[in-house]
């Protein structure tokens, strides 16, 4: 476990959404952005700036606004209460967004901060200026990331519950796969497909300590996470005794759970390298 306010150096590409209804204006940012070594996405509205997120969590939202823009303020509102209703699963997962304001109104300003934006900044937008903004935001974020790519299951029973861990995790450096049986889940850690399985206790349709010792009977290579909610009655060192690696309590604290799980596939990684180069040649 990292001690509390530890912060580590991120190697992953972090990822940037820009949410504007011009093209010349995302493909502007955009090429901007990517030179600037970002992963970038884009969308025009709500509906395509939500299912982008629900698919891969942005680390940065940049949003535009136009002089008396309701369209953009409404969207501000719909990320905040999408992340509401995720508080049942993960807690400070809302990324912070930058708006770029085409009006130097101050009450358009004082509404958008009141609506959760981090940042205003204005346009014409400075380029510099903006990836200036970007890195500052991004470097207040807690993220650390193995350096191979590494092959996660989560074992959610809840679509919307492992969707939504999914998008937390997805990278270019993550295979991210779901199930729903626990049968499955453990063919899948004993053939050795995986480098690290996800559990959440609450899908364990039978005994929770039954289910856990067969995954522990398999998964030596394969470390595992539990995540329980304040109900469930195991406690931390059983789960220890059961081999499980790290223990994590809904509402997860995203950069915490973050840095777990990208902590412990890092240490997997520097173990298996250690083996391999003890290995007589």
């Amino acid at each position: 476990m990292l001690a509390d306010g530890q912060q580590v150096l991120t190697s992953r590409q972090q990822k940037i959404l820009i949410i504007d209804e011009i093209n010349y204006t995302r493909l502007m940012f955009d090429y901007a952005l990517t030179s600037a070594g970002y992963k970038v996405s884009s969308a025009r509205n709500s509906g395509e700036a939500m299912h982008s997120i629900s698919v891969e969590l942005p680390d940065v939202v940049l949003l535009s606004f136009r002089a008396n823009d309701s369209g953009a303020m409404s969207i501000l509102t719909v990320l905040k209460n999408y992340f509401r209703l995720r508080l049942d699963i993960a807690q400070g997962a809302e990324p912070p967004t930058i708006v770029l304001s085409g009006s130097r109104d101050t009450r358009q300003a004082q509404e958008a901060q009141s609506q959760g934006a981090s940042e205003i900044l204005f346009k014409p937008i400075n380029m510099q200026q903006l990836l200036d903004s970007v890195r500052t935001t991004i470097e207040n974020k807690q993220n650390i990331m193995p350096q191979t790519r590494k092959k996660v299951v989560i074992f959610d029973a809840e679509t919307r519950s492992e969707k939504f861990l999914e998008s937390i995790l997805t990278c270019e450096m993550y295979d991210i796969e779901g199930t729903d049986s626990e049968e499955e889940l453990i063919a899948k850690i004993r053939h050795g497909e995986f480098d690290l399985a996800i559990v959440d206790l609450a899908s364990i349709k039978g005994g929770v300590v039954e289910v856990l010792e067969r995954v522990n009977e398999v998964s030596d290579d394969c470390p595992v996470v539990a995540i329980a909610t304040s109900t469930d009655r195991i406690s931390e060192d059983e789960l220890k005794e059961l081999g499980i690696h790290i223990y994590l309590v809904k509402p997860l604290n995203v950069d915490v759970f973050r840095i777990e799980v990208d902590t412990l596939l890092k240490e997997e990684s520097e173990s298996e390298t250690e083996e391999t180069n003890q290995t007589p040649q």
